[in-house]
């Protein structure tokens, strides 16, 4: 009997310690997300020009039993390491971190850590989880939304979402139709004024657009922008020699492969384009970059290293070419300003099937903050 209560008490204080450690965990996710700019704008002051900053990794540093986070560039010949301590993000010593087994991630990918487990609450785009209409019907005034693709919505939140997104447009929506297939649940909604699809869709097929369905209180924070953009069918337009001169040298003087304009936003003077560079004697890697030009010079970019197949210069380790790499550039469905930085609603093909991200602009860098995921490959 002793020993069974030793083991029921143990068991207990183990449950309480990882509770504690899970709130522990959670208060420094939200911590360290919520710094994630000032940890960049760190790292970019520190490290030489070009280094950005394009892994991470939660490790004890110090060895006091909690994680810090450690930024690297691409190449992981510099570091930095910050702490979460009374309240605060600080930067700390990262002289330990060679001596130790770290598991490295893409930085893009910081707010989908399932390790690195925050709150969506403290966000203000999360909180409310922006869907993307993911098999739409204009004509029809029907867009529908699978849990297969955004597996995270609340079924008892889903009628709030009336308000449907496009470019700078803002219509009003309702949920019409709920279906489950056995292995989705499939939510259609509608305009509510049908006569508006012309005015949010004009001169764009069904396949062209994936409308961002959010509830009203997403717009008390989100400002959507007018913008013009690339068009699937139109002529590619490349980047001017001004711009590639400015790209190439904001990138250390890497020659470029090739580049395509995306989009352009008047009210912030901002151009994007997605650029494709030379891969560099030395390297077995190819650099495809969102760049991001404003005002004469770039502000911020969203790298991507692609591995080169062995004894190549030309083709990829996934079987595709240089040629191929214009095809997964991000078509963008909004720009929204919010005060925690610029944000682009994009949807982009992968190898296997179609994204639907949110990227924030932070500092020179745009982060994935949410991203789903619609499978084309037949299963």
């Amino acid at each position: 009997m002793k020993r069974l209560t030793t083991i029921v008490t143990m068991a207990l204080v183990g449950c309480f310690m990882w509770a504690q450690r899970s709130v522990q965990d959670r208060v420094f996710a939200d911590a360290f997300r919520a710094e994630l700019s000032a940890m960049i704008e760190i790292f970019d002051h520190e490290m030489p020009c070009h280094m950005f900053a394009y892994w991470y990794a939660y490790v004890d540093v110090d060895g006091d039993g909690t994680g810090e986070i450690v930024l690297s560039d691409f190449g992981k010949e510099y570091k930095s390491a910050f702490k979460y301590k009374d309240g605060d993000v600080r930067q700390v010593s990262a002289e330990n971190v060679e001596n130790l087994d770290i598991n490295w991630r893409m930085l893009k990918w910081f707010f989908n850590d399932r390790e690195l487990d925050a709150n969506p609450q403290y966000d203000i785009t999360l909180k409310h989880r922006p869907i993307f209409g993911d098999n739409i019907d204009i004509a029809a005034n029907r867009f529908k939304v699978s849990t297969e693709v955004c597996s995270y919505v609340d079924p008892n939140k889903v009628s709030t979402y009336n308000r449907m997104i496009f470019k700078p447009h803002v219509g009003e929506t309702k949920l019409v139709n709920t279906r489950e297939t056995g292995k989705e649940v499939v939510y259609t909604f509608a305009l509510t004024d049908p006569a508006m699809t012309k005015k949010m869709f004009r001169g764009y097929a069904s396949t062209q657009a994936s409308p961002i369905i959010v509830p009203k209180a997403f717009l008390e924070t989100h400002t959507p922008l007018q913008y013009s953009r690339w068009l699937h069918g139109e002529k590619v337009v490349k980047a001017s020699k001004d711009a590639r001169e400015m790209i190439s040298a904001y990138f250390g003087g890497r020659t470029i492969f090739d580049t395509q304009w995306l989009a352009s936003c008047e009210v912030n003077e901002r151009s994007f384009y997605y650029v494709v560079f030379n891969p560099q004697p030395e390297e077995r890697h190819v650099l495809v970059s969102l760049v991001c030009i404003a005002e004469g010079e770039v502000v911020s970019v969203c790298n991507n290293w692609e591995n080169l197949a062995a004894g190549s210069r030309t083709q990829l380790t996934n079987g595709e070419s240089l040629n191929d790499l214009l095809f997964h550039a991000p078509q963008i469905m909004a720009m929204m300003a919010t005060e925690a930085g610029l944000e682009l609603y994009t949807r982009w093909p992968s190898i296997d099937g179609l994204h639907y991200s949110i990227m924030r602009e932070y500092m020179d860098q745009f982060i994935y903050v949410q991203d789903d995921f619609e499978s084309l490959v037949a299963s």
